[in-house]
């Protein structure tokens, strides 16, 4: 494995296109393409809300997590909007990511909702389509983990419409994007966050299908929870649209510039954020099964989402690649380390035996 010379990505992953001088092909096209629009745009947005009769200005999806915790505190404190928000909970979440969250919004006096799918639906339609990449590892069943966790859009967006609230606020940032993944963030489009084409992606559930009797169970077991969540994979996405015409999806972070440094030193002062001693990390891990998210790529091609916001970050002038490179050797001890208490967490021990965590030493 090569690494390139100006980010950590390595030459293992497909469309890296090392250069004669090790440069990636993310380096030389700026992956990916991220600029703000202000914080007058965020509020002409708003601008004359209040006789909508709705329950607030906005709605705002909480995780728990440093980034949606910073947007909520900014949209009540700065921009003096009246807000509320909800937290989606499920078989992964975390106790302390749920309690930063009542926390938030006590501070604030924000209205706080619960919102998940019937009994353990997400845990279990986790658990079935890891079982199906465990059969057959490819990144298709390993994105389809995640599936039930797409149905926080349609949550969200469905309190939101039942409670007259125009707008849904989300708090991810095109620096979480990586190249391997189906969402990708595009430059000069009016929708800068975009989804593979949809003939694209039915191709690919089919051929997993073909070639995955596991997996096609999975689709079988769980069709509903399944294609709802590839409908809804992001918030913008034309389903959530044609469903919810009244209620529009509002990227904080195309507003507002995304920075960690800022953002923690702020909700921790405000707002006592925390996270206990033991996570390492503060990214994802308000999230049991980001723990697997990150194992399954990184036995697939030597690389995980980490090394994609690390480089991300990289190029955009956030790390140097030396800071970089110290967060990601971290990052590999952290998640080696985790893999079985978080197999714990969910029952599933029994499939310790399955899990090849020598996948984490790689050189960085």
């Amino acid at each position: 494995m090569r690494r390139c010379k100006l980010c950590l990505m390595p030459d293992t992953l497909p469309g890296s296109d090392f250069d004669g001088d090790g440069v990636c092909s993310w380096c030389r096209e700026g992956y990916p393409p991220y600029s703000v629009k202000g914080e007058q745009a965020l509020r002409n947005k708003f601008q004359g809300l209040g006789d909508h009769k709705g329950q607030a200005d906005c709605q705002v999806g909480l995780s728990g997590g440093k980034d949606s915790t910073y947007a909520l505190y900014r949209l009540v404190k700065h921009y003096n909007l009246k807000a509320e928000a909800f937290i989606y909970t499920h078989g992964g979440s975390r106790d302390f990511a749920i309690r930063n969250a009542e926390r938030a919004c006590s501070e604030l006096g924000v209205k706080l909702h619960h919102v998940a799918l019937s009994g353990d639906t997400h845990k279990q339609a986790f658990l079935c389509y890891f079982k199906a990449w465990l059969a057959h590892p490819d990144s298709t069943s390993a994105g389809m983990t995640c599936v039930a966790c797409k149905h926080l859009h349609i949550l969200g967006s469905k309190l939101a419409a039942q409670r007259k609230i125009p707008y849904v606020v989300w708090s991810s940032t095109p620096l979480e994007y990586s190249p391997f993944l189906a969402i990708r963030h595009k430059g000069n489009t009016r929708n800068q966050f975009q989804r593979e084409g949809m003939l694209r992606s039915g191709m690919q559930l089919a051929r997993a299908v073909a070639l995955s009797p596991r997996f096609a169970l999975g689709v079988m077991t769980m069709p509903r929870t399944s294609l709802l969540g590839c409908l809804a994979v992001f918030p913008s996405s034309s389903y959530l649209r044609q469903r919810f015409p009244m209620v529009k999806p509002l990227m904080f972070y195309a507003y507002e510039k995304w920075h960690p440094g800022t953002i923690l030193e702020t909700i921790t002062r405000e707002l006592a954020w925390q996270v206990p001693a033991e996570i390492r990390e503060d990214w994802h891990t308000d999230c049991v099964f980001n723990v697997f998210k990150e194992y399954m790529f990184q036995k697939l091609y030597g690389v995980s989402y980490t090394d994609a916001h690390l480089s991300n970050q990289i190029r955009h002038g956030y790390l140097s690649r030396e800071e970089g490179r110290q967060k990601l050797r971290g990052s590999k001890q952290f998640y080696a380390a985790a893999v079985a208490p978080a197999l714990k967490y969910l029952g599933a021990e029994k499939l310790m035996n399955r899990i090849d965590l020598s996948c984490f030493d790689v050189e960085v």
